[in-house]
């Protein structure tokens, strides 16, 4: 229902979204700036609210229930924090990415922020092949959520994520590899 109101253009509605799952973005919070090593520079706090920032100056989104609420707010802390990263790199060294082949259970843990900034940019072609893959991964990887949070969140069974999770890692490990 808020969220639709959302969608209707009624903005202060998403506040009143943010207030029930405060905790929740807390928690996705922690978790993107856990795996990005740039914690130290960030609270979870403050993540969250840039967060939400970028969520109402954006176009009013078409937000259908809560798991692509979630699955929204995860991928605008991933975009968030890469941007920082981003920033703080090239005011350190001069900025330039580096290509990381990801195999096996790499994808899941970062070594390095130039990890995810390499991810991040593979994540974006893939949004544009398959948002519902992106979604997933964004939730788990980054979001920090379990298979079941993500099964219940997107009313499919936990061995759908699996299946989903699977198919992205292997798509992201060929893209990686052809960088």
């Amino acid at each position: 229902m808020l969220l639709r109101r959302y969608a209707e253009g009624k903005s202060e509605s998403l506040n009143e979204v943010v207030a029930l799952v405060y905790d929740e973005l807390r928690q996705m919070a922690h978790q993107h700036l856990r795996r990005s090593q740039i914690g130290q520079h960030v609270d979870t706090t403050v993540l969250v609210h840039e967060a939400y920032e970028k969520l109402l100056q954006g176009k009013t989104q078409q937000l259908q229930d809560r798991r692509h609420f979630f699955a929204v707010a995860s991928r605008a802390m991933r975009q968030i924090v890469v941007d920082m990263y981003r920033a703080d790199r090239a005011a350190k060294r001069g900025g330039g990415a580096i290509s990381v082949t990801l195999t096996g259970s790499q994808m899941l843990e970062l070594d390095s922020p130039e990890q995810l900034v390499t991810v991040h940019q593979a994540l974006e072609t893939l949004a544009e092949h398959n948002r519902e893959l992106v979604e997933t991964l964004d939730m788990a990887c980054f979001g920090g959520l379990s298979n079941e949070q993500i099964a219940e969140l997107s009313d499919c069974n936990v061995r759908s994520v699996q299946r989903k999770l699977q198919r992205a890692q292997t798509w992201l490990t060929h893209f990686m590899s052809q960088a």
